[in-house]
């Protein structure tokens, strides 16, 4: 009795969940508009379709009921709204708060340009980072954001706006991650707390809005985890969960190394056959496919060689155990720094630690063990952390721990499963304590740049 079974549904959102959600989105509208007209900012593109988006939507729920009784297709229109408020909510929240800047870091528009004419190198001014290989430059990130934005670099080319585009992932990241809070027994004020907690209590908001092509790329493998893990507490399809978990690792590498749980969730959690589980294996081997041909391409190799291409020849050891110190320093206790001059406190330039940045994770560990699906989730976020424990960098330029952003999915997780159905107050204090913290990293960054004042 009392235990989370993360099969059943959560307490249902309704009409005026959704309501709540788009007049949230239609404050932010009116107050941000105010700011940035007050201060002669400018007004993005962004910020007007998001506005049109949220007015429109709001006027649009007041032209629905909920009849009573309540039948099962209007409780799915109810869930599909309350999902589509949400990503309206955190378009309109992200682009308010982006401002009017344009990452000049855009690999990945050049890589879906690349793509595009028919080739794999990228014209790279001195500020991106790539490999040199002969005559031909190469990005050093992942594929799966370039392959994502080639529609859009097909219409626009070149001017296609790389912070865009990481802003409506990153809104479709909170409204999935609402999506897959409502998988789990806990009532609809717990589901909005941890909703809030994902989109303005972590650094998700900070990468986000900064658009650039390391960010962009978590924003991206959050997006197709979140995927993966929907439908595994979900219908538990093999073939679909291998589809998306095979995509998250053209996003981040580390995120293969996972596939192994969710395998082991279909198999001893969600109890599909040996027969089934054989599904998964096809969006695995496109990815395998992809993976090294890209790098066939490029590298002569059947692996990504570019960061070594890009790292000085005395300095070309990506992985061991001696770098294990510096990061496992940087996730748990790196902390920011003082400085003479308002506002006295500022984020390191080498990151800062997430119990400094969203100490609210501390409540994944609230979560049972003892059940074999916990113990899977928890097994998960932690392979997907081990090999940036042993990387040459810690991510550096960088507010938080942008490295380890691809386990977020699955402390989120942790986090539903440790609710026993309601948050206690000390849940709530650590949530509200991390949306403060980022709020000032976030506002710190913006006006001072990161490394101090």
């Amino acid at each position: 009795m009392g235990r989370t079974d993360a099969r059943s549904h959560a307490m249902r959102p309704t009409l005026a969940t959704s309501r709540e959600f788009l007049a949230a989105a239609v404050v932010i509208v009116v107050v941000g508009c105010a700011v940035i007209l007050k201060y002669r900012w400018i007004v993005t593109r962004i910020d007007i379709v998001s506005a049109i988006l949220a007015a429109g939507a709001l006027w649009y729920s007041f032209r629905l009921a909920d009849p009573a009784p309540m039948t099962d297709e209007n409780l799915r229109r109810d869930e599909l709204l309350s999902q589509f408020a949400v990503f309206v909510l955190f378009l309109v929240f992200y682009s308010i708060t982006a401002g009017s800047d344009v990452s000049p870091y855009d690999a990945h528009v050049r890589q879906a340009f690349a793509f595009i004419h028919g080739h794999t190198y990228i014209e790279a001014p001195y500020y991106i980072e790539h490999a040199q290989v002969g005559p031909y430059s190469y990005q050093l990130h992942p594929i799966l954001p370039a392959i994502l934005l080639m529609p859009f670099v097909a219409i626009w080319g070149m001017s296609t706006n790389q912070n865009y585009f990481s802003i409506i992932v990153g809104a479709l990241d909170i409204a999935l991650a609402w999506r897959l809070l409502g998988r789990f027994r806990i009532s609809l004020n717990a589901r909005k707390w941890l909703t809030l907690f994902f989109g303005v209590g972590t650094i998700i908001w900070y990468e986000t809005i900064n658009g650039g092509s390391w960010g962009v790329s978590m924003v991206v493998a959050i997006l197709v985890t979140l995927l993966a893990l929907d439908e595994t507490f979900d219908q538990a399809r093999p073939a679909v969960v291998g589809s998306f978990a095979a995509a998250a690792g053209l996003a981040r590498y580390d995120l293969v190394f996972v596939w192994p749980i969710y395998l082991a969730l279909l198999l001893f959690w969600r109890r599909r056959t040996i027969r089934e589980l054989f599904w998964f294996l096809p969006g695995c081997a496109v990815t395998a496919v992809i993976y090294v041909t890209f790098n066939f391409v490029r590298y002569h190799s059947p692996f990504d060689r570019g960061v070594i291409y890009y790292m000085p020849k005395d300095q070309q050891t990506l992985f061991a155990f001696r770098f294990f110190p510096g990061n496992f320093f940087t996730l748990f206790f790196m902390a920011p720094g003082l400085g003479g001059g308002f506002p006295y406190i500022h984020p390191q330039f080498g990151g800062q630690s997430i119990l400094t940045t969203s100490p609210a994770f501390l409540l994944a560990l609230k979560a049972s063990c003892r059940r074999i699906e916990n113990a899977l989730i928890a097994l998960g976020a932690l392979i997907a952390v081990t090999p940036s424990l042993f990387y040459v960098g810690n991510g550096s330029a960088q507010f938080g721990t942008r490295h380890y952003l691809q386990a977020f999915p699955f402390l989120l997780i942790l986090m539903a499963l440790g609710v026993h159905r309601r948050l206690d107050q000390m849940s709530r204090v650590l949530i509200t304590v991390s949306v403060f913290m980022i709020i000032w990293g976030v506002w710190y960054v913006r006006f001072w740049g990161l490394g101090g004042s």
